[in-house]
């Protein structure tokens, strides 16, 4: 890691936590924030050729999309994460403000690059791969975040994502009097940082390829999806959430009650992001102290929503656009 200066919206941590005070309760969401670059096709990708299509550039990154998405659901979202002093930088804290997300806790780091994300997208909307550039998250240390320590303990709640490393996350979950910490498995490759400290977890959100290398077995059907939902649960986590895209959303709750939720038709633009709103959705829900299904239903909403949305954060995401698109939904049950 080479040492790099922090430039700009450093405030300082008396300052931040103070500021933070006088709006509580807040909720302090600690990861990647990063520019997306996506790609998509209007027919079947082929390899090994140029192909016409649409690219666009905007915010992204699991923990800012999570901020963005509860700042419009109503919340104070404060996001600390790290990033260069270049152009994606510049236009992640802009946008990122713009939406209401509080940003003190953004660092800007001299002669780094700002995160990248590059997928590629068929007509159908789903991503067909990606690659990250992730480098600058390595500064968001335990050392760079214990002048934090205060803030991140009066949050009502803290929200995590893998992107962060393994020392990192183990830092941030065995902090004392921490508030209720939710987590997202991220990736395959990312998810298995959690692994060691899933008692420390109140609520983990995972996809099927996640809950897969978490568990150690396959997760095809809904019934695996049940078991591996258990299964996490029994390993420590309060409460599991298991993304199965098009086959719903599992759960297990913090008595050991396993429930499925089917999804609801509606037009795929773009996938990018779905996840992050289910996860906002869902940390919703708990402040509104929701039961599981509830919550389930409400963070489903938030991330249809997201999927007939061109961004991956919906712009007119709202307490009550969702109701209306659950009220809708019931309609037609």
């Amino acid at each position: 890691m080479s040492n790099s200066t922090p430039i700009a919206n450093t405030a300082p941590t008396a300052a931040i936590a103070q500021s933070h005070a006088k709006y509580l309760p807040y909720i302090a969401v600690v990861g990647g924030a990063n520019m997306d670059i996506g790609a998509q096709t209007p027919t079947p990708m082929v390899t090994g050729d140029s192909n016409p299509g649409h690219i666009r550039c905007a915010p992204g990154g699991v923990a800012r999309n999570v901020a963005e998405n509860l700042a419009r659901l109503g919340h104070q979202a404060c996001l600390l994460s790290a990033v260069g002093d270049d152009v994606f930088g510049k236009c992640l804290l802009e946008a990122s403000a713009k939406a209401g997300v509080d940003t003190k806790a953004v660092c800007c780091l001299a002669s780094q690059r700002t995160a990248s994300y590059l997928s590629l997208h068929g007509p159908d909307g789903d991503m067909a791969v990606a690659v990250n550039d992730m480098d600058i998250l390595e500064h968001l240390s335990p050392t760079f975040l214990a002048p934090h320590t205060a803030m991140l303990q009066s949050a009502a709640c803290t929200v995590l994502d893998c992107n962060l490393s393994p020392d990192t996350l183990a830092w941030l979950l065995t902090q004392t009097r921490t508030p209720p910490v939710f987590v997202d498995a991220v990736s395959m490759a990312k998810c298995g940082r959690i692994a060691p400290w899933l008692s420390r977890i109140h609520l983990l959100k995972v996809n099927r390829l996640e809950a897969e290398v978490l568990c150690g077995r396959a997760v095809r059907s809904v019934e695996e999806g049940l078991q591996s939902a258990r299964h996490l649960h029994e390993g420590g986590v309060r409460h599991v959430v298991v993304s199965l895209g098009e086959q719903g959303v599992c759960w297990c709750d913090a008595d050991g009650a396993v429930g499925w939720q089917a999804v609801r038709p509606v037009k795929v633009v773009n996938t990018s992001g779905a996840g992050d709103a289910l996860l906002a959705g869902l940390v919703h829900a708990h402040l509104q102290s929701m039961p599981i299904s509830v919550a389930v239903d409400f963070a489903m909403a938030c991330a249809e929503l997201t999927l007939s949305s061109t961004f991956a954060n919906a712009p007119e995401l709202s307490v009550a656009l969702v109701q209306r698109h659950l009220s809708a939904s019931s309609s037609f049950v």
